[in-house]
């Protein structure tokens, strides 16, 4: 017994740390739990009721994301499976800190409803020329870093889908 508890103690103390869950701007951040500068997982959408099955819900998020100024694209799309996923990637700034945020959209809609999770959260620099040429780091809660202006620069593309779905 004595060896069984030291295998779980060093099982423990490898294991990944545990995913904690914070609020911002009235949606549920999961975060790794890292005591300092924690890495943000995905960020948890409201639920939201419309009318419709979910293959027309997934058509008309679709519409909504195919319009120029949305600011993501559509990678995939399940209407049977009532599930549309989109990348997400758009500029934020706070005083001198800027660059552009990019986040995996992942809608999935049932009968009366949807809801949005974004996850793959990353921000790059926009002192690169070449927009092919940023490169993306994960998305961390660092005091140094301009994460929340980043964070709600991508809500805002959810916000803009929902109301284009909505409108």
């Amino acid at each position: 017994m004595a060896g069984g508890s030291w295998l779980l103690a060093g099982l423990l103390a490898v294991s990944p740390t545990i995913a904690a869950q914070t609020d911002f701007q009235g949606y549920a951040m999961e975060t790794d739990g890292a005591a300092e500068a924690p890495r943000l997982l995905r960020v948890l959408g409201k639920r939201y009721g419309i009318p419709g099955t979910p293959a027309q819900v997934v058509g008309r998020a679709q519409a909504c994301l195919s319009r120029a100024d949305s600011g993501a694209g559509v990678i995939s799309v399940d209407p049977g499976g009532g599930r549309l996923v989109a990348i997400g990637r758009v500029p934020y700034r706070q005083q001198a800190l800027g660059g552009v945020v990019r986040g995996r959209l992942t809608l999935e809609a049932r009968d009366g409803g949807f809801g949005v999770v974004v996850s793959d959260l990353a921000i790059a620099s926009d002192a690169a020329a070449d927009p092919m040429d940023l490169v993306f780091l994960p998305l961390v809660q660092d005091r140094d870093s301009a994460w929340e202006p980043a964070l709600a620069a991508l809500i805002g593309v959810e916000e803009a889908l929902v109301r284009c779905m909505f409108g």
